[in-house]
């Protein structure tokens, strides 16, 4: 399995890609728009297709790369059902599976920290 944790020091945001070889489908969480050419060259180098991408909520601290990677890759863009963005292809509740090959997690709706937020967990991680 593929696990890179990439950090976003302006914003402080964690954004993870996950994917369950090299040459396999993609699923990237929280990404930001500043970084989003960094997550191209790192799918790029690791010969990953980007299939899917998650906001986990909508996000005050900054702005997402979902519809950019949407219009460079063609991916599925995910959100929970609770969030109002127009972007998203694929709305998710609670105890739903979002999957990509070789990898599945189940979304837990989560609110608290915004009335929209998700967390994704894998059973077997």
């Amino acid at each position: 399995m593929i696990f890179r944790q990439l950090f976003d020091s302006v914003s402080s945001t964690y954004t993870y890609l996950l994917a369950s070889r090299v040459g396999g489908e993609a699923l990237l969480l929280d990404p930001v728009l500043e970084k989003t050419d960094r997550y191209l060259k790192l799918l790029e180098e690791l010969d990953l297709k980007l299939v899917k991408v998650v906001d986990t909520h909508v996000h005050a601290d900054h702005v997402t790369a979902m519809g950019a990677l949407r219009d460079k890759t063609s991916c599925v863009t995910v959100m929970g059902e609770q969030s109002p963005v127009d972007v998203v292809s694929m709305r998710v509740s609670d105890g739903e599976r979002v999957t990509i090959e070789g990898l599945s997690m189940t979304a837990m709706h989560t609110p608290g920290h915004t009335d929209d937020s998700y967390c994704f967990r894998m059973d077997d991680r």
